[in-house]
């Protein structure tokens, strides 16, 4: 299996570099086309004025620049590609980067940064496309990524729709690892529920893609679920998490709601999530 069209998000931000990085990578590797798209209502990072006209002019042109400079780096790396400009506000970005996500195999977004000025902003935005475009998104850490390319996953299972729908959008990846570890943590939640995730039969069926794995179940204690996954990827030195995102569109303040939004604020590796 492999991508033929990635989408991947420019900005200003710390992990942009290594965003794109990642995504001429994959793109590489799939024979895929990258698609390179800049938000002309983006706000630059290290601009002070509160001037809008100048706000506006600033952000266009950044837009542009982050655009020119993909599109260069793109070009230097003989792959198929496309930079765009999307126009609109904070709702119609969204809107439209969620649409033309959904020509795409995968959408490669940057971990909105606490500290940045535009958090907010792309909180809501990664919300949105996640919701709206019905597509696989590849979360990159604001601090970067830890390896390109991604060898040894971490696969968050817990025998969910959500879950399941991951893991069949990261098989290209899965494809490329060298070792993968399927970890069940058993909250009190799922010991009380006696549901049967059917690990063994995950592990099969990645198998018949060519995709050996490894079953772990941890026992989360006091920990909470969230911090043993973290735990288990540093003590792993894990490269990429694959998980499953929860919410719906008439409750979307909680799709980065507990598990999902503690491990998106405190990212230490690559997170493909499908929603």
């Amino acid at each position: 299996m492999s991508y033929k069209d990635i989408l991947v998000f420019l900005d200003d931000g710390k992990s942009h570099n290594e965003r794109v990085d990642m995504a001429i990578y994959l793109a590489q590797s799939h024979a895929a086309r990258l698609t390179g798209a800049a938000l002309q209502t983006l706000r630059p990072e290290k601009l002070n004025s509160d001037d809008e006209k100048v706000i506006a002019l600033k952000s266009r042109q950044m837009a542009e620049s982050l655009a020119a400079e993909f599109s260069a780096r793109a070009s230097a790396a003989e792959i198929d590609f496309e930079s765009i400009i999307i126009e609109g506000n904070y709702d119609t970005s969204a809107n439209k980067m969620a649409h033309y996500g959904r020509n795409s195999d995968l959408i490669i977004l940057g971990q909105p940064n606490p500290d940045s000025k535009n958090y907010l902003r792309m909180l809501g935005f990664a919300e949105e496309v996640m919701l709206y475009s019905g597509r696989p998104i590849f979360f990159i850490p604001y601090i970067g990524a830890n390896k390109i390319p991604c060898k040894k996953a971490l696969i968050s299972w817990d025998g969910t729709p959500a879950a399941a729908r991951a893991i069949h959008d990261a098989l290209p990846m899965l494809e490329q690892t060298e070792d993968v570890t399927i970890l069940i943590v058993q909250s009190k939640k799922q010991m009380e529920s006696k549901s049967d995730v059917q690990a063994e039969a995950l592990s099969d069926h990645l198998q018949r893609h060519g995709i050996s794995s490894h079953i772990e179940y941890v026992s989360p204690g006091t920990s909470g679920v969230a911090a043993t996954i973290l735990n288990t990827i540093s003590h792993n030195d894990i490269d990429m998490l694959i998980m499953g995102g929860y919410g719906t569109p008439t409750l979307k303040q909680k799709i980065f709601g507990g598990v999902t939004r503690s491990l998106l604020s405190t990212m230490l590796t690559p997170v493909l999530m499908s929603h």
